[in-house]
């Protein structure tokens, strides 16, 4: 069952990579901030009637709510370094690599969670990496000196892959799906509207473009979120 729920994340997770793009590319990136806002506040209405209409228990979850600080800032600065690196960045290299964070996880979960490093899980490690540098190597040099985006997918990836792990410890000390999801988007939502309204005043505010592919976006991480924790949270029962 967790294989199947990783599956429909990635497929989540695919379709917001390009709506990332799409929204990257509109003013040359000064929506950024407008779109991260509508994101986190669609994904909290989500959240909030999903606790309410499926009876989830309480919106106040302790457990949830401390852990959903820490993954709330991490996820702010993660996927605004990822937005950042799509202005002029190409998907196919920078999201490539920022998606390798689960490279980083699996040796992080064995040097903190103890798992087990097999031989089948250090090739294909390795093979994702070899993949990364192709992709890399495959981009004109001087678009990769100019528009590469590395500078912001690297961190990104680095970042991903710490949270990842933080996010195992959450729910393996009873953190809950939903609640968890809310608190991180609160954060998101908080820090995400001071840019946006620095940039109101200076740009006059976003395109109505941004605003649906805020709510796509939001649709697609909320279907990717969902799979995503409910596998974590699958294999804690283990």
């Amino acid at each position: 069952m967790d294989k199947l729920y990783a599956l429909l994340g990635m497929l989540g997770n695919t379709g917001n990579d390009l709506i990332f793009k799409v929204t990257a590319k509109q003013q040359e990136g000064r929506s950024i901030a407008l779109f991260y806002l509508l994101q986190a506040l669609f994904i909290i209405i989500c959240c909030l009637a999903a606790v309410w209409l499926l009876q989830l228990g309480s919106i106040f979850h302790m457990t949830s709510l401390q852990f959903g600080l820490p993954i709330g800032v991490a996820t702010y600065a993660i996927y605004m370094l990822v937005l950042k690196s799509l202005v002029k960045g190409e998907v196919s290299t920078n999201i490539t690599i920022f998606r390798l964070n689960f490279v980083v996880s699996s040796v992080l979960a064995v040097v903190f969670l103890g798992e087990i490093l097999t031989v089948r899980k250090i090739i294909g490690l390795l093979l994702c990496c070899a993949a990364i540098i192709v992709l890399f190597l495959s981009t004109p040099r001087s678009i990769r000196r100019a528009h590469s985006g590395l500078r912001f997918s690297l961190p990104a990836c680095l970042l991903a892959g710490g949270l990842n792990i933080l996010i195992k410890v959450a729910f393996n000390n009873g953190a809950l799906i939903v609640q968890l999801i809310l608190y991180r988007y609160l954060v998101v939502a908080i820090l995400a509207a001071t840019p946006f309204l620095t940039r109101q005043r200076q740009n006059g505010g976003g395109s109505g473009t941004i605003y649906l592919l805020a709510l796509l976006s939001g649709m697609a991480m909320m279907f990717a979120l969902f799979f995503t924790f409910g596998r974590l949270s699958v294999a804690r029962r283990r």
